[in-house]
């Protein structure tokens, strides 16, 4: 077994600030940065090669005698906190054995059924991994059973679950949009009980709720956008009254980082999951830097088109001058070609009328560029792709069509 299992300071963060704040000394536990005058540390990585690996370190980490769970979600996670209501770890495994059900509705619903029937019930939707994963981290701190709803509603076997359940009370996790007040209602009638909610906006501050209900001073860190490190933590965090928080690789969301000082913080994964310096930034911070650094390349990328076509790229002329090649033509031919498209028609898609000469090269009637596209009415590409093969085909090159227009008045 190659893994990496409580290793003090391999996490540390020291020395790095965020905007405006002055970096702390080091802590002894391995280092230390402020983030919004809190002090952030964290001192516990449990990590293997592998998400096998992973698993096996925080079985280890619990020093609990450890069950098979499913290596998918959300049958692992739903496995490992039947795990922790049994006081036992998880470790998971492709060669798990079933949980029984047809679905992951039914499933979750037996392993409820099989758990304390006066025991608390945690409720989340059945289609959001991250929000059962907060949930059943939730739930091992209670020890209580995990029910999943199907969209809108409780669903069958959620339903027939509750009705033979005592719960001593009802905790749905997720906002509105995930787990429906029309199902809260539903949960209430089935059971005559308030049922309450704990939600964020999004994942993270739903994950984050989730801990603060806890009270937790011990927070599990999984990486909010590829989870697949944590499908057995809960008893890691019924044993160590932990709770999950989301992450992500190289930065952590505002409020989460503001909550983080003070607070025990044990990484699960590698640094691939969740690195060393992930609180050197808030995302939002992250997100700014990198829609700037994009609009920057853009506008570089726009600079190096304009310089490189003097008639201004993406403009009627500019475009002209890019298709010179395509005929065979070289930039000297544009000159000519200006002078006589802007007699004809000003440059303008919409000159004259579609009946008669319409657009750029005043093809008359204008439908004929329709060979060209069907958006000929409207795209000056279309018309300066078709005013150059009629040219091309009729003159051989602008300067030819200039000079008989010159010459005759029309071309």
């Amino acid at each position: 077994m190659n893994i990496s299992k409580l290793m003090a300071s391999s996490f540390a963060i020291a020395g790095i600030g965020v905007a405006g704040v002055t970096p702390i000394a080091n802590a002894e536990d391995g280092g230390s940065a402020t983030i919004t005058n809190q002090t952030v540390s964290a001192s516990v990585r449990l990590a293997g090669v592998d998400r096998y690996e992973t698993s096996k370190a925080v079985s280890e980490a619990t020093d609990l005698s450890s069950v098979l769970v499913s290596d998918k979600s959300p049958d692992g996670l739903i496995g490992s906190l039947q795990a922790a209501n049994d006081d036992k770890s998880a470790v998971m495994s492709p060669d798990a054995p079933s949980l029984g059900g047809t679905n992951r509705y039914e499933s979750a619903a037996k392993v409820a059924l099989e758990g304390e029937a006066d025991a608390p019930v945690v409720i989340a939707n059945g289609n959001s991994e991250v929000d059962i994963l907060a949930a059943t981290s939730y739930a091992a701190n209670l020890e209580a059973n995990l029910l999943l709803a199907e969209p809108n509603q409780l669903g069958k076997y959620g339903s027939q679950a509750i009705a033979e359940l005592n719960p001593q009370s009802i905790t749905i996790i997720g906002g509105t949009a995930v787990v429906s007040e029309e199902t809260k209602a539903q949960v209430e009638e089935l059971t005559g009980k308030k049922v309450s909610r704990i939600a964020g906006d999004n994942r993270y501050t739903t994950a984050l709720a989730a801990a603060q209900a806890i009270g937790s001073q011990n927070y599990l860190l999984v990486n909010g956008k590829n989870p697949v490190d944590a499908l057995t933590l809960a008893p890691l965090a019924k044993k160590n009254n932990a709770s999950v928080v989301l992450v992500q690789t190289s930065c952590a969301p505002q409020v989460v980082l503001e909550d983080l000082g003070g607070k025990h913080l044990t990484a699960i994964g590698g640094t691939s999951a969740i690195a060393d310096n992930f609180a050197a930034k808030t995302c939002e911070q992250q997100a700014a830097e990198t829609a700037a650094k994009a609009a920057a390349e853009k506008a570089a990328q726009e600079a190096a088109a304009r310089a490189a076509n003097p008639w201004g790229a993406g403009t009627a002329q500019g475009i002209a001058y890019d298709m010179l090649g395509q005929f065979g033509w070289g930039p000297d031919q544009m000159q000519p070609l200006f002078k006589l498209w802007a007699r004809e028609s000003g440059w303008r898609t919409n000159a004259g009328r579609p009946g008669g000469p319409y657009g750029i090269p005043q093809a008359n009637p204008g439908r004929k560029m329709a060979s060209a596209g069907a958006d000929w009415a409207t795209n000056p590409a279309t018309q300066i792709r078709w005013g150059l093969s009629y040219i091309k085909g009729r003159y051989g090159s602008p300067a030819a069509a200039w000079a008989n227009f010159c010459a005759r008045g029309w071309y």
